[in-house]
Order: structure tokens, then C-alpha cells, then sequence
């Protein structure tokens, strides 16, 4: 085991990093985590199309913005609660368990879905991760594209300390100089927290890269380099997409995804 002080950066302001909870979680035998799905939820002919490409696929999870918020206020904002069933009961004649985003503490307990997804703008919103904490659903905790590892693990702490023990993390990406991506997925960061705690941890390839042409390519990287599964965003016909068209995949390429990263995953912990 490489010492945690190999981690954390010498700083001489601000409180020292403490997440003592989310280090003792033991490393356990862990699942493939799987989820995929559209960046917005359009119309029940688009959620039936997808759904029934991921469960012949073997894919477990689906997920679906039900709430369109961006990073500019977009034409329809405002949660659909109409959508929002349609998602939700077609996904579930699938077979599929539902992943939804929450912005809002007033959301946590009117969501049907089966899990809750902390997205990466509000991942330091410490009201609501402490409300979400006393849910009984799972969580998935996103990075922030300017956290720290430190910091980081310090929004997982509000949940932990709380009891909460169905936990996923998700890396998705830092804002950087770069130009070749809209934002730079950190890899080391995905491996350097399989050695620092139990929690399982998520790769988002889409959001990581912003680039249909590698989503695929930079899965199967986060998989290599240690995460328990990924989220990618796929939709019958991307360049349509109501939004982050640059980033969906088209249906088609979803099976090879899933072949190859669960075959790289199986290697990884067989």
C-alpha cells in the first residue's frame, strides 16, 4: 500500500485534508458498474429506442437528464415530472434501474429514480450531500472539472461520515489549457483512488472529453487504469441531440463499448 502522504500536496493554508470515514472503507470484491444513456431526455420514442439497445447489450443502469440545466441557461428549463415517468417506467419494462440527476435538496425525495447522481457542479453543495446522505438510495458523486483529489474525497466524507455506504465516485474530467478536449480526463486520479479507499469508482469518458471520435478509446483507458465502470452518453441520433451532441455516441458503437471494457475490466479483477 503506497502511504497516503504520497497523495496529498504539502500546503501551508487552508485546513489540512481529512476524509478519515472514506479511508477506512475496505477494498472489497467489487461488480462491473455499467450506465448508459441519453445527455437529455427527449420523448418516449428516444427512450424506448435506447433502452432496448442496453439491456440486450447487458448494460444495468440507464441514465437521463431530466432536468436540463447547462452550463447556459437553455431554452427549456425546469424539471419535467412528466418526462421524468416516461424515463423511468420504460426503462424499468427493460429490466433497467434508472440513474437521475439531482440539483436541489427539494428533488431528493420526489425523484423515482434508483439512483441519485450528484453532478459535478454540485459537488460541494454540502446542504445537499448531507440530505442525500439519509437517503436509501445510491449515490453518484461527480468530480468538480476543478477539485482537488483532496477535495474530492472531502465531498465523499459529507456522505460517508453519515452513514451512507452505497456510494459511487465518478471522474469526469478538469478544466485545463488544453485545446484538443473540452475538458482532460485524469486517469492517475482514478488510479490513485483505487488505492486509497474501497469506494468503487466511475469513469465519464463523454463529459471527460467532450469528443465523440475518443469516448470509446478514453473508456477503455479509465478501465485500465483501475475504474469499476463507466457512464457514457449515447442517443439514436447524436448530431440531433437536444444536448452535448459533440459527445453522444451513436447507438451502434454502444455494444463494442461494453464488450471491450468488460473485457479489460475482467482482466483487471478476475
Amino acid at each position: 500500500m503506497i502511504p497516503q502522504e504520497h497523495f496529498q500536496s504539502k500546503r501551508t493554508w487552508g485546513p489540512e485534508p481529512k476524509y478519515p470515514t472514506v479511508l477506512s472503507i475496505p477494498h472489497k470484491k467489487k461488480e462491473f458498474i455499467t450506465i448508459a444513456g441519453p445527455c437529455s431526455i427527449e420523448n418516449d420514442r428516444q427512450v424506448e429506442s435506447i433502452a432496448q439497445v442496453l439491456s440486450q447489450t447487458g448494460c444495468k443502469y440507464m441514465r437521463g437528464g431530466v432536468f436540463r440545466a447547462g452550463t447556459y441557461p437553455p431554452d427549456e428549463f425546469g424539471l419535467d415530472r412528466k418526462l421524468m415517468r416516461v424515463f423511468f417506467d420504460i426503462a424499468k419494462s427493460y429490466g433497467l434501474q434508472t440513474v437521475m440527476e439531482v440539483l436541489d435538496i427539494r428533488q431528493t425525495w420526489e425523484m423515482p429514480a434508483d439512483v441519485l447522481q450528484v453532478g459535478a457542479r454540485h459537488m460541494q453543495d454540502y446542504t445537499l450531500l448531507n440530505e442525500l446522505s439519509k437517503s436509501n438510495k445510491p449515490i453518484i458523486l461527480k468530480r468538480n472539472m476543478g477539485a482537488t483529489l483532496d477535495e474530492f474525497l472531502g465531498a465523499a466524507e459529507y456522505l460517508v461520515r453519515n452513514g451512507k455506504k452505497d456510494i459511487m465516485l465518478c471522474e469526469r474530467g478538469s478544466a485545463t489549457h488544453m485545446k484538443h478536449v473540452r475538458w482532460d480526463l485524469s486517469l492517475s486520479l482514478v488510479a490513485a483512488i483505487k488505492r486509497m479507499t474501497g469506494l468503487p469508482i466511475l469513469v465519464d469518458a463523454s463529459h471527460g472529453t467532450g469528443r465523440r471520435d475518443i469516448v470509446l478509446d478514453m473508456t477503455l483507458a479509465g478501465i485500465a487504469a483501475g475504474a469499476d465502470g463507466y457512464i457514457v452518453e449515447v442517443h439514436p441520433a447524436p448530431q440531433k441531440s437536444l444536448s452535448d451532441a459533440d459527445q453522444a455516441l451513436p447507438l451502434g458503437i454502444y455494444p463494442e463499448l461494453h464488450r471491450k471494457a468488460e473485457k479489460i475490466w475482467r482482466l483487471k479483477n478476475g
